[in-house]
């Protein structure tokens, strides 16, 4: 019996090919789409989860208050937390440190050329590093970090320094100017790549021994690897006693000593993260690598829901209104002896062939397109779901509901009608299968068009972020890496002075270079290099704050056209103070003063290392310009004059015209000057832009995914109008020869539609407006809410719908009545 019900469900299949194709694409970009951005889903919430011990490992939060207010909030914190929490709070079971390196990695081979890269990933860790976390070791252990100058490399890294050779014994140098940084190091293991779900991302790891550490600086990442059996909330509890109990001490030698420390440790408070949050939901600044957004991903688990739901609408709509067509053949069978459970039982296999195709045609596409999808993500995914167990049971329950749904209610009305009503024609489906319908496109139209208007904030926010007003000119500007190679001593540090002076003269003897400065770090990269800066009017009642300093070169201001809102410029000040420094207007704020004006010509004082104070004037205040990125309030900012000896990188304004020949020179004129170093570039506008990478991706899925519901939401209006439209073309048939216009015709079908599209667009507002409110609120600095956001999706939304409806009502209107007025 099951094997005729199969044949019936295919020839079936096969007689309604336009409305078995129809239901097919629609429920196949359902499924492509949601396998897609589960997937993507599971990617992201899959981060750190290959670690061995990842239930138990933590990562300590820092955060700083000033007057009650937090003025610091990092995921690193002092280098003496880690040993101090694991010798006196019972639960750890280990610690580890880290901190991020950047610098000059070369290896001289002997007979071959020497290898140098500028490198952006190297980490210092302590050596229970690789025990702690779980990176497989290819060659040496896990103790390969136990000795000093130790580092192990990842197997691309060994390749990309030492090909077809074994990396183990082989020496790098790690060189980096500015931290004074010149390891010569041994290779004492490899590990595998790193994957790609770690929020740890390096290339190197570097061996280091800080042993107890110091309560000075906030820079080092600190992980607990807890107890199995320590309750990590009642652990945290103890930390502001832990805190209390070394700020008494500590406080005293820091407020003594020569270099001005960062406000009294009794204003800090720790808390732990765990591994698994730290990705989606840290939203820190400083963090080790870029994280993701956990809104975001739930935002897109949200759409995959809503797109699902939208083609089983579609199927279900399509299948109910097509229930007149199957009345006579339901009634001929119940006249022949079928029961009310075998026609449910035909329904139900006549369902589950097409949704069996479907998801055999979702699968393919899906490994198909997963690639381009990648791409789109910028994350390497492989579709990995099916080895999921949770995610198979999950996938066939929502198969299984579909099916259930999209056949057992047509299934249950046919079969409920007695075979004498159906034969004579008296057959209706009520007001009750009418209503469900209706309901049932409000729904998928009013999800659609909060998608497009969630679409156009996403894109809009985006785009302000990237072409707003950021308070400086980063157009054609390249960005060259100073040479990284250590200036040890005196010496070396005039040569490098003479050198960077040649370098800078020689570059603006071309016509292709319109203008040069240098700088200690750049636009879209956090400051790291801070001093403490205290106003001397009242030493005794004014606390130091450290603030971000930037060094610049003289022409640096005009170059970027930062505007100058009070006092002078460098070039002008230098002249006249030897110690002179500038402020954006949030370090006047930070710094209490009254206004901008209030703060030229005041003194600032400083400490260096051996208790000597200096005295700074201020020499002006410029406008506030985003150093990082517009999701961040502006960064409280002193610049002074550049130290040759702090030189990262060049910043140089260039003419794009014929970019081949003048990199051909440029690189030229580098390797001339600085013969042994690495030459590195690139444009500062995309270098700016990396921040907003999960923004433009999320920006991409999202419109997308809209669009495909859009799609699977039209499919779904032209097979109700075809249907519609089959059903009425008798009625059709005599308005026309009545005398109806094909205007009439194509108003009379397409009015209900259209009053149901207005429904659905009342609808969609307030929930569009609501959710895109909220996603807002994730950004400072943010767009403000046009009309135009709700106007173009409706509009756009109600043109496809006419366009729909249109196509079917005008053909139906143009057919002749003499045809749709004939008997069966």
């Amino acid at each position: 019996m099951i094997n005729n019900y199969l044949k019936m469900a295919w020839r079936i299949l096969i007689r309604q090919r336009l409305f078995s194709a129809i239901n097919i694409l629609g429920l196949v970009i359902g499924m492509v789409a949601t396998l897609l951005i589960v997937q993507y889903i599971s990617f992201e919430l899959s981060f750190d989860d290959f670690q061995q011990h990842a239930d138990r490992i933590y990562r300590v939060k820092h955060q700083n208050y000033r007057d009650g207010s937090l003025i610091e909030n990092t995921p690193k914190t002092y280098s003496a937390v880690g040993p101090a929490i694991k010798a006196e709070i019972l639960g750890v079971a280990e610690q580890t440190r880290v901190s991020k390196l950047e610098g000059q990695v070369s290896t001289q081979q002997a007979g071959k050329d020497a290898v140098a890269f500028n490198e952006r990933h190297l980490y210092l860790a302590d050596r229970s590093f690789l025990k702690m976390f779980s990176f497989r070791m290819v060659e040496g252990t896990t103790a390969a970090l136990d000795g000093p100058n130790a580092v192990v490399l990842t197997e691309t890294t060994a390749k990309k320094y030492f090909s077809g050779q074994d990396a183990l014994g082989k020496t790098i140098r790690i060189q980096q100017n500015v931290s004074g940084t010149n390891i010569t190091a041994t290779v004492t293991g490899v590990c595998k790549d790193v994957p790609a779900n770690s929020h740890l991302q390096f290339d190197f790891l570097v061996s280091q021994d800080l042993q107890a550490g110091d309560w000075v600086y906030a820079d080092s990442y600190t992980y607990l690897l807890l107890s199995p059996k320590t309750d990590h909330k009642m652990f945290e509890a103890m930390l502001p006693a832990f805190i209390k109990r070394h700020s008494t001490g500590n406080d005293k030698i820091r407020n003594s000593s020569f270099t001005q420390g960062k406000s009294n440790l009794s204003s800090i408070v720790l808390t732990l993260q765990p591994l698994r949050d730290i990705h989606l939901y840290a939203n820190l600044s400083d963090e080790i690598s870029p994280g993701g957004n956990g809104n975001m991903v739930w935002y897109l688990g949200i759409i995959a829901a809503l797109i699902l739901i939208i083609a089983y609408i579609n199927y279900i709509n399509l299948t109910t209104a097509k229930i007149i067509e199957r009345t006579r053949e339901v009634g001929i069978r119940k006249v022949l002896g079928s029961q009310r459970l075998q026609l449910i039982l035909q329904f139900l296999l006549e369902s589950l062939v097409l949704n069996s195709i479907s998801v055999i045609i979702a699968v393919v596409a899906v490994m198909m397109l997963m690639p381009w999808f990648s791409a789109l993500c910028g994350v390497n995914i492989q579709f990995t779901l099916w080895q999921n167990g949770l995610f198979l049971a999950g996938f066939v329950g929502c198969l299984l509901s579909g099916i259930l749904l999209s056949a057992f209610y047509p299934a249950l009305i046919l079969s409920n009608y007695r075979p004498v009503q159906i034969l004579k024609g008296r057959f209706q489906t009520g007001g009750q299968g009418i209503s469900l319908r209706k309901s049932l496109v409000v729904f998928q139209f009013a999800a659609t068009i909060t998608f497009m208007i969630g679409t156009l904030v996403v894109y809009s926010q985006v785009n302000y972020m990237k072409t707003g007003n950021n308070g400086m000119d980063m157009k054609q500007t390249l960005v060259l890496m100073a040479p990284q190679n250590v200036r040890q001593n005196d010496a070396e540090a005039m040569d490098f002075m003479h050198r960077d002076s040649v370098f800078q003269t020689e570059l603006m003897r071309s016509p292709r270079v319109q203008g040069v400065t240098s700088s200690s770090s750049i636009p879209g990269e956090v400051i790291n290099y801070t001093m403490a800066y205290t106003r001397p009017q009242n030493a005794a009642e004014e606390k130091s704050i450290r603030l971000p300093t930037l060094e610049i070169g003289s022409s640096f201001l005009n170059q970027f056209k930062v505007k100058i809102i009070a006092g002078n410029n460098f070039s002008a000040a230098a002249r006249s103070a030897g110690s002179a420094m500038m402020l954006n207007e949030a370090a006047v704020v930070s710094l209490g003063f009254k206004n901008p004006q209030d703060a030229v010509g005041k003194i600032i004082q400083t400490k260096n290392g051996r208790g000597r104070i200096f005295e700074n004037t201020i020499a002006g205040v410029v406008k506030n310009f985003h150093q990082t990125s517009l999701k961040e309030d502006f960064t409280p900012t002193v610049f002074r004059l550049i130290d040759p000896s702090s030189v990262t990188h060049y910043e140089l304004k260039v003419n794009t015209a014929d970019l081949p020949a003048t990199m051909a020179q440029i690189n030229k004129t580098y390797k001339s000057v600085f013969p042994d170093a690495a030459f590195d570039y690139f444009f500062l506008d995309e270098f700016f832009d990396q921040q907003y990478k999960a923004e433009q991706h999320f920006g991409k899925i999202f419109s997308l995914f809209s669009g495909l519901a859009i799609l699977v939401a039209c499919l779904g209006l032209f097979g109700l109008t075809l249907i519609t439209v089959n059903q009425r073309i008798k009625e059709i048939g005599v308005r026309k020869i009545l005398g109806a216009s094909i205007p009439n015709i194509l108003l009379l079908i397409s009015k209900d539609f259209i009053g149901l599209l207005g429904l659905a667009c009342a609808i969609a507002v307030p929930v569009a407006y609501w959710g895109s409110y909220r996603w807002l609120q994730n950004y400072i600095f943010r767009i403000n809410f046009s009309v135009w956001f709700f106007i173009v999706p409706m509009a756009s939304v109600l043109i496809m719908a006419l366009a729909t409806i249109s196509l079917q009502a005008i053909k139906a209107a143009l057919a002749n009545p003499i045809k749709s007025l004939k008997a069966e």
